[in-house]
């Protein structure tokens, strides 16, 4: 009786896991491109002179490069580009939304999510 209980319980542990990997594996994507959106937006081979400034629909393309990466799918249209002021002195922010498919044991549903650079 002992053995079936140990079963059950580690059972149970392995569906409460599997469970919290398949959540789990999609906030941890949004924060890895939030990671690299900040990247993108810190201008720091543009301030020191080894990167020519992007475009706005360069740095799109290289969002949705980064997304993609990721595992998440994203049109350019969804990325927003912001830019204030010009070369060394400037900043960009960058910010997206998109919904996340989740599916778990044949439950699937939709989780909204956000990206951002953090403004400067």
């Amino acid at each position: 009786m002992k053995t079936l209980a140990t079963l059950a319980v580690l059972a149970v542990m392995g569906v409460a896991i599997y469970a919290a990997y398949q959540v789990g594996s999609v906030y941890l994507a949004n924060e890895q491109l939030r990671e690299d959106m900040k990247d993108l937006s810190s201008l720091t081979g543009t301030r020191i002179g080894l990167v020519d400034p992007r475009s706005p629909d360069q740095l799109r393309d290289r969002v949705v490069a980064k997304a993609a990466e990721h595992g998440i799918h994203l049109e350019q249209a969804q990325v927003n580009v912001e830019r204030t002021g010009e070369g060394k002195d400037g900043s960009i922010y960058l910010s997206t939304a998109y919904d996340a498919p989740v599916n778990v044991f044949g439950q699937s549903w939709t989780v909204h999510l956000t990206a951002a650079s953090p403004r400067n």
